[in-house]
């Protein structure tokens, strides 16, 4: 009594198109996106620092022009020199960590440097503009 139910003959060998591998069809590449990278970060910090520089140079020159154009008395001069220092340096920060970053959390820190950029440059034009 042969049993042939239907079922294919049980045969161990393996074809050439049965055959198998071990390997995964595609690499998997996970990005967790969790922040920015040294490398980015380095940069970002690079700019800020060549920035700081060139803003200390308007600084003196926005003082000196107080100073000598408008008469304005040099330690009201040199108070608003730095609020436009700490204004430029703050919006400087905000374009620096929007170069770097790569998700939507770095709003809790552009906000409030965004508060003070804009409190800075209150204060610079309204101590420039005393005698």
């Amino acid at each position: 009594m042969a049993d042939n139910s239907g079922l294919p003959p049980l045969d161990n060998t393996k074809t050439d198109s049965q055959s198998t591998t071990n390997e995964m069809p595609a690499s998997i590449n996970i990005d967790l996106g969790l922040g920015p990278s040294s490398k980015d970060v380095m940069i970002g910090g690079g700019l800020l620092l060549v920035l700081a520089i060139i803003f200390f140079f308007i600084r003196n020159a926005f003082a000196n022009y107080l100073v000598g154009s408008l008469k304005r008395s040099p330690n009201n001069a040199g108070l608003a020199g730095w609020m436009l220092f700490g204004g430029l340096l703050f919006g400087a920060a905000i374009g620096s960590i929007g170069l770097i970053s790569k998700s939507y959390l770095t709003v809790m820190y552009i906000v409030p440097l965004a508060v003070f950029s804009l409190i800075c440059f209150i204060f610079c034009f309204v101590i420039a503009s005393k005698k």
